[in-house]
């Protein structure tokens, strides 16, 4: 696997990933209750509603640029790594170079997986907590 099908690989999962916590939003969105009134709310009720969406999605938002930032961390370390690459002395020193940064880029990306999931279930849990009991 070459060092751009790699960079290309860990791109889609990316684009995957954010797709995934947008349509989490969007579906968060459209529980919001409409209204001060809506179904029997209290307008007490509808803002403390607020408040904690507001709380939550404030810490979620939080969460995810510092789950951003670590990986981008990561990929810099990657990509200043792979431009050592030319400086290999032999063959196959460029080849466990290379094979290095394919291990470094693949623990980066499931790092990256796990935490978004361990992210997603806490941030499901706490959204569950937040919407009015059935």
């Amino acid at each position: 696997m070459t060092l751009d099908q790699m960079f290309e690989s860990f791109r889609r999962a990316s684009v995957s990933s954010l797709q995934m916590q947008q349509d989490m939003f969007k579906q968060w969105t459209q529980q919001w209750p409409m209204g001060q009134n809506g179904a029997g709310i209290s307008p007490e009720w509808m803002q403390n509603f607020q408040k904690r969406w507001v709380e939550f999605t404030l810490e979620s938002l939080n969460r995810h640029r510092e789950l951003l930032d670590s990986m981008y961390k990561s990929l810099i370390q990657v990509v200043e790594q792979a431009s050592h690459l030319s400086e290999s002395k032999s063959p196959e020193e460029y080849r466990r170079t290379t094979e290095d940064l394919r291990h470094k880029m693949f623990e980066t990306f499931k790092d990256q997986s796990e935490a978004q999931l361990r992210e997603f279930q806490k941030s499901a849990e706490r959204w569950f907590d937040v919407m009015p009991k059935a």
